[in-house]
């Protein structure tokens, strides 16, 4: 298990590690990849192309998903943490406005849908991974190491533009100092394929392979078969993804800009709310192992309903302390879906279609919700001139997700009950 968790979790850090980076340097990227003129502007168009950037995660889902139901999810992982590593790597090198004009944000895009379409077998594929070889009764513990894994990626994305942030000046940061975190995947990513390479197959894969022949490809059976409960479950993606990317990326940008805070500030908040974060993920999950699934998600909604509006009104008049705690209530919230919802995606699928199921399904709800909760943040904020605008935007998803989970029976072994 250590070894299997230990492959799994090297891409998605990769991975949020990129995306982390992006989050942390969007205001850099705005000054360096768009014309200039309107500095709130610019801040928009670096979070629409964020945003645009997913819309190539479902094609990738239901190509990793097919591809990882057919030949299995090891060899399917050895491959894609390769693409991920790479494209991430190209984001660092690319030339900027100033050098190429109104192409340096058209490369930014492409080389992050490339970086979209390889990245969307990775968080699913390591969640089943590691579901299907871990203990029934101790699945959540495990498969948390995943979202552990990606925020960690986060941290460390944090900590690297952190650290840049305070040793360099502006003008050094909008020179070369915003490659560096993505220049780093390159040595990430060769360890990580390294230890996937001794990943072993589980033993659920083996068996299905081994048996009798599928009666429809994975995509077609998965989606006759099970489309009312990929139907519920993305309405459970749409609180994991809104809320993940609001409040552990966008949330860095919007203390800059709302609360006034410096970027070194903003940062040094996320990063250490992070430190909080990572480990009430996995005594979550362990919570999740012994009452089921569904009370710790349904949890998750209710918290995000009567504390997100009154979380963001206090951060209008607060400083970097009241930012500092507001921000650890809301990771500490959000810990509540993040531990426990891809175990619950795991089993809610059978093994013959459980990757192209949770491949699917995550990046239909990443590509919908994820990339345009900054962006919807950001522009409802310039409408309105109401700071508090995202908390909405959190209550309806999870009004929509609580809905959901209230029509899905439980999924955790031994408490399979409506």
């Amino acid at each position: 298990m250590r070894r299997t968790i230990a492959g799994a979790c090297a891409g998605t850090i990769i991975e949020w590690f990129d995306y982390g980076s992006y989050a942390y340097v969007a205001g850099t990227i705005a000054v360096v990849f768009f014309a200039g003129g309107d500095p709130a502007l610019a801040v928009i168009q670096s979070w629409g192309l964020f945003a645009l950037s997913f819309l190539i995660r479902p094609l990738g889902g239901l190509f990793w998903g097919y591809v990882g139901d057919r030949i299995g999810r090891a060899r399917t992982l050895s491959i894609t943490i390769i693409g991920t590593g790479l494209t991430t790597t190209v984001i660092g090198l690319l030339p900027v406005y100033s050098v190429v004009g109104f192409w340096a944000p058209i490369l930014l895009l492409v080389t992050r849908l490339c970086q979209g379409f390889c990245a969307s077998g990775e968080y699913a594929g390591a969640a089943v991974l590691v579901g299907e070889h871990a203990p029934p009764g101790r699945r959540a513990r495990y498969v948390s190491f995943i979202a552990i894994g990606n925020s960690a990626g986060f941290m460390l994305a944090s900590i690297s533009v952190t650290v840049l942030q305070a040793v360099l000046d502006t003008a050094a940061m909008q020179s070369w100092g915003w490659r560096v975190p993505f220049l780093l995947s390159a040595p990430l990513t060769l360890v990580g394929w390294y230890i996937r390479r001794k990943i072993d197959e589980t033993p659920a894969f083996v068996e299905v392979r081994n048996g009798a022949a599928q009666s429809a490809p994975p995509l077609l059976a998965g989606f006759s078969a099970h489309w009312k409960t990929f139907l519920r479950l993305l309405f459970v993606m749409g609180i994991n993804a809104g809320a993940y990317y609001l409040v552990l990326a966008y949330m860095a940008s919007y203390l800059q800009e709302e609360v006034q805070l410096s970027a070194f500030q903003s940062n040094l908040i996320v990063t250490i709310a992070l430190l909080v974060y990572l480990p009430t993920l996995y005594f979550l999950a362990r919570l999740s192992d012994r009452i089921g699934r569904k009370p710790v998600l349904i949890a998750n909604t209710l918290l995000f309903l009567v504390f997100s509006f009154p979380s963001f009104l206090v951060l209008d008049h607060g400083g970097f302390a009241v930012a500092l705690v507001v921000q650890i209530l809301m990771t500490s919230m959000f810990a509540f879906s993040d531990s426990t919802f891809a175990t619950f995606f795991v089993e809610s699928f059978p093994v013959n279609v459980r990757f192209t199921g949770f491949a699917s399904l995550f990046n239909f709800g990443v590509a919908i919700f994820a990339g345009t909760t900054p962006l919807l943040s950001s522009w409802l904020i310039g409408r309105t001139g109401v700071a508090a605008s995202p908390a909405f935007i959190v209550m309806v998803l999870a009004a929509a997700c609580l809905i959901a989970l209230l029509l899905s029976p439980e999924t955790a072994p031994g408490k399979k009950v409506r």
